[in-house]
């Protein structure tokens, strides 16, 4: 499977890249950057992981980074693309509209819905979008003097127009995607976890992603996910025979003495004495 990596599509130094394309086949691929597709002439079948949106002109595919992605379109298919680092959602997410981003997002297995991903614009909406993303195709041909600025002006428009159109914000609370994050965690243990990781693939600054965390659950989210790792640890050294060294992998842990001091400082005990208890 081929993969696009953000070198080859966004110049050195910039955070956007955006071009035409006309070709009605891609193979099956993925890529290191966000991907927003437009259509502006033509049909395709898109397809982003498990997901198959039909779209037609005025459709939108919001494609996350790492999602396996493909395409066949019509013989007349055109559309936009625009890729971007996750870094640049910092300038368009903020706590009123951060829900909705993830909304728009193909993160199924946080969502854990598959009705994601497609925005379909009116004949009216499609001549605005189509407005932006010609002037950003314009500006990123012709590089005047604080182009880059400018595009990334363009991609906060255009977020917003994305974000007015999508109704997906009326079913989410704040509480839906917390208690999703959480259900994410526990059953990921293996994943990757960290801050930097988890505010990345949710669109939040990391910043402020492990403010508001604490805020709401009163510890770090470092230390929430250790305290959740030593508890499926513990469950697995009780419930099955497991060696220590499979459960350790199993938690996420590659350090044998990182495992056991972690394990130690939350139950006091050591792997083998818990066993011991069961």
């Amino acid at each position: 499977m081929e993969i696009f990596k953000t070198e080859n599509l966004i110049e050195k130094g910039k955070t956007i890249g955006i071009f035409k394309g006309r070709n009605p086949i891609s193979a099956t691929h993925k890529h290191d950057f966000i991907e927003i597709v437009y259509v502006e002439r033509g049909e395709a079948e898109q397809r982003v992981d498990d997901n198959v949106y039909n779209v037609k002109k005025g459709d939108v595919v919001f494609i996350n980074y790492g999602s396996e992605h493909s395409f066949v379109g019509s013989e007349d298919y055109c559309y936009y693309n625009v890729c971007f680092n996750p870094e640049i959602m910092g300038a368009v997410v903020d706590k009123s509209n951060a829900l909705a981003v993830l909304a728009l997002t193909s993160f199924n297995e946080l969502r854990k819905e598959n009705n994601c991903g497609k925005i379909s614009f009116s004949a009216q909406e499609s001549k605005d979008v189509e407005f932006v993303l010609e002037r950003m195709k314009r500006e990123m041909d012709e590089k005047k003097e604080g182009y880059g600025r400018v595009i990334e002006n363009y991609l906060s428009i255009l977020f917003s127009y994305m974000l007015r159109r999508s109704l997906l914000t009326e079913i989410f609370s704040e509480e839906d995607v917390w208690q999703n994050l959480i259900e994410y965690i526990s059953s990921n243990p293996d994943g990757e976890l960290t801050l930097d990781a988890l505010a990345k693939r949710c669109f939040y600054n990391p910043s402020y992603f492990s403010r508001v965390f604490k805020q709401k659950f009163g510890i770090s989210l470092t230390e929430y996910v250790r305290e959740r790792r030593m508890e499926q640890a513990k469950s697995l050294l009780q419930n099955t025979n497991k060696t220590v060294d499979k459960i350790m992998e199993e938690v996420g842990y590659s350090d044998r003495s990182a495992f056991y001091h972690a394990f130690s400082k939350i139950f006091g005990l050591t792997p083998a004495q818990m066993r011991d208890k069961r």
